[in-house]
């Protein structure tokens, strides 16, 4: 009896110790909103350049209820005095007597910038179990994005899905950051950041540090980043090079400098995270070689790890960096060859193909990326962390295309006979060249066979198993499979098509079902049975598809006739 009490006792208390690390007790003295009033006096904590905390005194305005409905019902309005509020302040502490009442949270354009609105601190602490909706007030910690130009199109698109406002960001004094793990906690004032992308490109939301506890977790802003719950964010340190002043809202011109720990829960009251805890990310590379210049340019940068969010950062980053190196967006050509390397994708897997647009060739060409990469992230089947993107483009403003322009053959042929095809295709503005190929008639042709010679992007091959519901998809490596097997631009797909005898099919299917096929429906035809990857390879095993790969795209489709009557 007395050892089960004692058991009793140490399980009760390793369970106290665990929720009392969950729970966030700030390490400094806190006031309850309910003990404030107006004309109260205090300061604010928080970076005016460098790295060194500034103090700024403050004047309790009002305490201003909120609609019910929202994580918290009162907000606190404070006046600034000697100094305008800026972008970069959020997550500033306020503190009256010492004792920290919140965190700057907002303010208004178009005003004096001396008033701010405080998230009060015990609604700040409740982050990590509560859900709430997203304030009307402007934010005060910018998203900036830096190593491309904010005003590609790709990096405005991206701005409009996170439903955030970019600023172009700078490098810290002394260049590019290579991002090192400190681990270094930091204090209540200082400058931390909220990262997404970093590397050679990054994108954060840069704010300042509320308060901490004993276990090193924090809290920040004083309001969301993107509003997504848990989350996996890195935190990093931050350098303000100066506060520049503007009509709109001033501005923290800020750096991060290093990966201190990771923000874990990003809700309407606060960010907040830990410092000197790290979570998996995506590693990164994108190549584009301009083919008109000659000139190639290579970037490495690593993104969160998030299944519903990556594929937007890393779709959005590279046509912002395509458009930033080309210098140029509108009509082109483009290849693009991805690889991806995870776990359980032992060989890894690669597609290429070439894509072109009259308009605008950076929104075309990325496309099929990001569906791949999206499925790839998404699929429920296997483990992928760790996990590697690499994206190679080659990029030119002139039309790389080839039109199909005359198909050769014969009109009539005999079941079993070879017969050749002669394919004309014509580069843009260019001399026509040919490509030949021998196909052989089935031995059970009846009637007419069709030859269709087309482009990979021309009535490509359909799932017919899975989109007629005979099929689905069963693993990581099927997916990756029928992605591989998908028809490419710039393929030169050539297929015979024939009539089968009739009766040699019904003989097939009687066949079938007095040997109990594994077929679970012996009249569906071989297509609606196989995925697209078998009939490809059957079907060019049998020498009724060839498949040629160029360094074009291949636009046009073409029809000939055969007559294959049996004597």
């Amino acid at each position: 009896m007395y050892k089960r009490i004692i058991l009793l006792l140490i399980s009760l208390f390793i369970l106290n110790s665990a929720n009392a690390e969950e729970r966030f007790v700030p390490s400094q003295p806190v006031m309850g909103v309910s003990s404030l009033s107006a004309g109260m006096k205090g300061y604010m904590l928080t970076v005016l350049k460098g790295t060194e905390i500034s103090r700024i005194p403050v004047t309790i305005v009002s305490v201003i209820p909120q609609k019910g409905g929202r994580s918290f019902r009162e907000l606190i309005l404070i006046r600034l005095k000697g100094r305008k509020l800026a972008q970069g302040m959020s997550g500033s502490p306020v503190y009256v007597d010492g004792k920290l009442i919140g965190a700057v949270r907002s303010g208004w354009q178009q005003s004096t910038q001396e008033l701010a609105l405080v998230m009060p601190i015990e609604f700040m602490t409740g982050i990590y179990s509560e859900y709430a909706s997203r304030p009307e007030e402007v934010s005060l910690s910018p998203a900036v994005i830096t190593g491309i130009d904010i005003n590609t199109s790709g990096i405005q698109e991206l701005s409009r899905k996170l439903g955030i406002t970019l600023t172009q960001g700078f490098l810290p004094v002394g260049g590019t950051p290579d991002f090192s793990v400190s681990g270094r906690r930091l204090n209540p004032g200082d400058s931390i950041s909220a990262m997404l992308i970093w590397g050679d490109v990054e994108l954060s939301a840069v704010g300042t540090v509320t308060a901490v506890d004993k276990y090193g977790k924090f809290l920040a802003f004083g309001h969301d980043f993107l509003k997504r719950g848990v989350v996996s964010y890195p935190s990093g340190g931050a350098y303000v090079h100066e506060i520049v002043d503007s009509l709109s809202f001033p501005l923290k011109l800020a750096s991060t400098t290093d990966i201190n720990g990771t923000v874990t829960q990003d809700r309407e009251q606060a960010i907040g995270g830990k410092f000197g805890y790290y979570a998996p990310s995506v590693s990164c590379e994108f190549l584009l070689k301009d083919l008109d210049s000659g000139n190639e340019y290579k970037y490495k940068f690593r993104a969160v790890a998030d299944e519903f969010l990556t594929d937007e950062l890393i779709e959005g980053i590279c046509k912002g960096l395509a458009e930033d190196a080309w210098g140029r967006k509108g009509q082109g050509t483009m290849s693009v060859n991805i690889r991806i390397d995870g776990k359980n994708t032992p060989l890894g897997f690669a597609r290429k193909d070439i894509f072109f647009s009259d308009n605008n060739i950076i929104d075309e060409a990325f496309k099929q990326m990001k569906t791949i990469i999206s499925a790839y992230l998404t699929q429920p089947f296997s483990e992928i962390m760790p996990l590697g993107f690499k994206i190679t483009v080659e990029v030119t403003q002139f039309p790389r295309v080839m039109l199909i322009e005359d198909v050769e053959t014969v009109s009539e042929a005999k079941p079993g006979e070879s017969v050749d095809i002669t394919v004309k295709l014509r580069p843009w503005r260019s001399e026509p060249i040919t490509r030949k190929f021998t196909m052989k008639i089935p031995d059970d042709a009846s009637g007419v066979a069709e030859l269709i010679v087309r482009g990979g992007g021309n009535q490509s091959f359909h799932q017919a198993g899975i989109e007629g519901g005979w099929k689905t998809i069963i693993s990581l490596e099927n997916m990756l499979s029928e992605f591989r097997a998908a028809d490419a631009n710039n393929q030169l797909i050539v297929e015979l098509n024939t009539d089968r005898n009739a009766e040699i099919l019904k003989d097939i299917n009687k066949l079938r079902k007095a040997a109990k096929s594994k077929s679970k429906t012996p009249d569906l035809l071989p297509e609606e049975e196989e995925y697209l990857s078998e009939t490809k390879e059957r079907r060019i095993r049998e020498g009724s598809l060839k498949i040629f790969r160029s360094e074009y795209y291949i636009d046009g489709l073409m029809r000939r006739v055969i007559h294959t009557e049996s004597e």
